[in-house]
């Protein structure tokens, strides 16, 4: 991609969320912003995950994610879903289970348990779209955003 187009597109601002998948025998949970509701009727979302990532396999292999939706503060809690071991992610966690069988934060401002409809290779990037089935919301508060994040994402790592 040319420099140009990428410094535009490093304008684009979005939500920071923790999607998290019951996989495996365990729980796995990895930070994404590429999160877009596209549907109200029914209620759809959309989520890009990189070609190369476990989290991305296993959406793939059971079909369904939790997307939760982080608050402001969460920025230093949310760096140990960024370690390789995906087993031990939530070992230090406070969470619960959706009626999905994804981890919910304690911490987090809402969650959307959500069941993939279709999928569409995009480039390096899976876009799944996925039905949401249920979901709440936990707590009051501002959303962390790619800003608080400290940056953009150029896909690079």
């Amino acid at each position: 991609m040319e420099r140009a187009w990428q410094d535009v597109l490093d304008k684009f601002h979005y939500g920071i969320y923790l999607i998290t998948i019951a996989a495996d025998g365990g729980y796995n949970g990895m930070i994404a912003s590429w999160v877009t509701q596209c549907s109200h009727e029914p209620p759809l979302v959309a989520v890009a995950i990189r070609g190369n990532r476990l989290s991305r396999s296993q959406i793939m292999n059971t079909g369904k994610f939790t997307i939760n939706v982080l608050p402001r503060d969460a920025l230093d809690s949310i760096r140990k879903f960024k370690i390789p071991d995906w087993k031990k992610k939530f070992e230090t966690v406070d969470y619960r289970l959706s009626p999905n069988g994804g981890p919910v934060l304690s911490t987090s401002l809402g969650y959307l348990d959500c069941v993939v409809e279709r999928t569409l290779e995009t480039g390096d990037h899976t876009l799944f779209i996925a039905r949401v089935r249920s979901g709440e919301s936990n707590r009051e508060g501002a959303p962390l955003t790619t800003v608080e994040y400290g940056g953009v994402y150029r896909g690079e790592k």
